[in-house]
């Protein structure tokens, strides 16, 4: 996950250069080093992540065919769900398939007010359901169906002919990973056809794998759907500091939690309370990393977000650039040990 959840803390329109170009070049050197580079969507929280569609497109040309890009995740209630279909298949055949399109809600706070959802609507999941219920039927449909309309909490269509361009090599939608709050997510998530989001948001990632995929294996799915449920179930690392010497993994981790928490410091109260907490850090040596990479594949799970802490825009870059080249030269063969194929790895 690039710049792994930025916070724009001094709001100086004369860091906007600097932040996007960092951004860049993180994205850049992952590619490099055999990640696939992620990113998030942000509103008035930061230059790069307010656009993310629009700022993969420019990254995509600069990286090696064979690496992907992803998002964790697209904000679907903040898009017109037409606009949003459209740009998803742009993408989707602009990267040859290439791109990894995570849906949620968004963040609460400003950002719904600022695309005209209401707190109420968008808290209670609706926004994003209605949202992806459209972005269905719009994948689905064909010109000479008959006219397909629509009402969400924020936006009204009428739909007379196919979303173009579809996506890349006529299937039927682009790669999605949804986000699954609970096991009843997940297994909704199964039952669609859709890869989720696993073991986040405080979930028991056994049960709810044991779930989502014993949902997956018995919902009479066509075999490439059940392929890619398999491969792109995602687990969310949310902050990993790798180093060759364990005895100095807790000053690493003490000097990145303490210049995120003083940047974080600088934020208005109410920003400061969507900051908050951090990432959970897993920490370790290479060799101890691969026994956790280890049992994910013993549960049978094949693609892995992964966010290194370290402010790639200050001083503690060189903490997060130290864990991602050991992961790149030392872990990502690893990720190969029992698995059904080469899975792809994430960067954050």
């Amino acid at each position: 996950m690039v710049l792994s959840m930025f916070v724009d803390a001094d709001d100086d329109r004369g860091e906007d250069e600097r932040v996007l170009a960092a951004a860049i070049d993180q994205s850049l050197l992952a590619a490099e080093l055999g990640f696939n580079p992620w990113y998030t969507e942000h509103h008035h929280r930061g230059p790069w992540h307010s656009a993310p569609l629009q700022f993969a497109a420019y990254v995509a040309p600069q990286l090696p065919p064979d690496i992907r890009l992803g998002f964790g995740v697209l904000s679907v209630p903040y898009y017109h769900p037409v606009r949003l279909a459209e740009q998803m298949n742009l993408l989707d055949q602009l990267t040859k398939g290439h791109a990894l399109f995570g849906l949620g809600s968004g963040f609460p706070g400003i950002e719904p007010a600022s695309a005209g959802i209401s707190d109420e609507y968008h808290s209670s999941g609706a926004a994003a359901r209605d949202s992806l219920e459209v972005l269905e039927r719009l994948w689905d449909f064909e010109s000479g169906d008959e006219p397909y309309e629509f009402q969400t909490g924020a936006y009204r269509g009428r739909v007379a002919r196919r979303i173009v361009p579809g996506p890349y090599r006529r299937k039927r939608r682009p790669t999605i990973i949804r986000t699954a709050r609970t096991n009843a997510a997940a297994v909704d998530a199964a039952r669609r056809g859709w890869p989720a989001f696993l073991g986040s948001f405080g979930a028991d990632l056994v049960e709810q794998a044991e779930a989502y995929q014993s949902t997956v294996l018995t919902a009479d799915h066509p075999a490439e759907v059940v392929d890619e449920c398999l491969r792109f179930a995602t687990v969310d690392w949310t902050g990993v500091v790798l180093s060759e010497n364990e005895r100095e993994l807790p000053d690493l981790i003490e000097q990145a939690q303490r210049e995120r928490a003083a940047l974080r410091a600088k934020l208005p109260e109410a920003a400061r309370q969507v900051a908050a907490g951090g990432p959970r850090v897993i920490s370790g040596t290479p060799e101890q990393i691969a026994d956790k990479l280890f049992y994910l594949h013993k549960l049978g799970i094949e693609h892995l977000l992964v966010r290194f802490i370290g402010e790639w825009h200050g001083q503690t870059r060189w903490i997060a650039e130290q864990s991602m080249r050991l992961f790149s030269e030392q872990l990502i063969g690893e990720f190969d040990r029992g698995s059904r194929e080469q899975p792809l790895l994430a960067l954050s």
